[in-house]
């Protein structure tokens, strides 16, 4: 990314998390209110919901749509969150777009992009676009959008510190982003007795919608009221067979609001199989070394990755890094067990975990001083998790890293 791009955004960093709205809601007044100009599917939850917007968008796309995608955070740069049709913006594209809200200082770094992204889908037109929340559902930039049909992956502790203290707290924010929408699903994430703390009583479960399940020969079986389809699951782990579930629950929903006629069969396995979302259970080539690298950033998805692990003849050799505000000793009781040598390292972010408290965490790790560091100490095959970051860090050096 150019580097006035880059200053840009970094110096609104110092005003990272606002909990309300009418800060972006006057600029985007200013604007003309670009984000009323096209239709749009909300994603939010704990976990999985980038991969579920990639997912819906991607199937939404194979069926004729233009569609816009915004997802958040990025792995190597910001042009990644701002999609159209299936490609990033262009650096000049974002670089005049955040130029041009440089007549806004107060924006924070994600609701400049917020902001962004709206101006480049109503400017591009789009059919529809998929946003994924940053963070709840009460007061993220996103929710300005009003989308008409919004979905839930799952209520997990991330963030309670925002949040809420307990699951309960944090199911009741986050269904408010389903209450707000004319139809809402939620996904097999989301136990029953959390159903009720949503304050969404319209908003119906995934499975009732969709039936996913697997063959003999490892393809994914979709079926839904009028049809069926096969096709080989787009991420691994049995994690995103709900994810998969809950995108083609949305996809129905934008059927039924007239955004397509149908969902074709044919047309959705070509989406699903169409889908490339590094980080998630992806292998890469990273310094000449062969790494499964997995964007498993708090302690419900290293959960998700331990179940991945437990479900595998090979024991990987774990290189680990996260936040400062993320749940390490929980992480590393999940992984540890399932792994063999493990190295951590600091990351290249203002919020690092700091290595002392890394080491605590996992006391039996080799300590290195950077991610690349940490990969040569260790003997293949190497699993690197624990943080967005962590993946954007070695994912800058794989030779090929499949983003659109």
């Amino acid at each position: 990314m150019p580097v006035a791009s880059a200053l840009m955004l970094d110096k609104r960093r110092e005003a990272r998390i606002r909990p309300q709205l009418d800060v972006l809601r006057g600029v985007l007044a200013a604007l003309g209110e670009p984000q009323e100009l096209f239709p749009s599917i909300l994603v939010v939850g704990t976990n999985g919901k980038g991969s579920t917007a990639a997912m819906l968008e991607a199937v939404l796309r194979t069926h004729g749509l233009r569609t816009g995608l915004f997802t958040s955070p990025h792995l190597i740069s910001p042009e990644e969150r701002i999609r159209v049709a299936g490609q990033s913006i262009a650096s000049s594209a974002l670089e005049e777009k955040l130029t041009f809200l440089e007549a806004y200082p107060q924006l924070t770094y994600f609701e400049a992009l917020t902001a962004a992204a709206f101006t480049v889908f109503s400017e591009e037109r789009v059919d529809v676009a998929v946003l994924e929340a940053g963070m709840g559902g009460t007061w993220d930039a996103t929710r300005l959008a009003r989308s008409a049909i919004a979905g839930l992956t799952n209520v997990g502790l991330d963030h309670a510190a925002w949040l809420g203290a307990d699951v309960e707290q944090i199911a009741r924010d986050k269904g408010r982003a389903l209450e707000a929408a004319d139809r809402a699903v939620y996904g097999g994430g989301v136990p029953p007795s959390l159903v009720d703390k949503m304050a969404a009583p319209a908003a119906a479960p995934a499975m009732s919608r969709v039936r996913v399940a697997t063959d003999r020969a490892g393809r994914v079986v979709v079926a839904w009221s009028g049809g069926e389809t096969r096709a080989r699951l787009p991420l691994p782990g049995d994690h995103q067979l709900e994810n998969l579930q809950l995108a083609v629950a949305l996809a129905l929903e934008a059927v039924a609001a007239g955004l397509l006629p149908r969902l074709d069969p044919t047309l959705v396995a070509a989406g699903l199989e169409a889908v490339r979302w590094p980080g998630r259970l992806s292998m890469h080539t990273v310094a000449g070394r062969r790494v499964l690298v997995d964007c498993a950033h708090n302690a419900e998805a290293t959960q998700s990755l331990a179940a991945y692990l437990a479900r595998r003849d090979v024991r990987f050799n774990l290189l680990f890094s996260c936040l400062e505000d993320k749940p390490a000793v929980a992480m590393a009781a999940n992984l540890s067990p399932l792994v063999g040598d493990i190295a951590v390292c600091p990351l290249a972010d203002e919020r690092a975990m700091p290595l002392d408290r890394l080491a605590a965490a996992f006391p039996r790790a080799v300590r290195a001083g950077s991610a690349l560091e940490a990969l040569a100490s260790l003997t293949d095959p190497v699993l690197a998790a624990g943080s967005v970051r962590l993946a954007g860090e070695l994912l800058a050096h794989a030779e090929e890293v499949g983003l659109p």
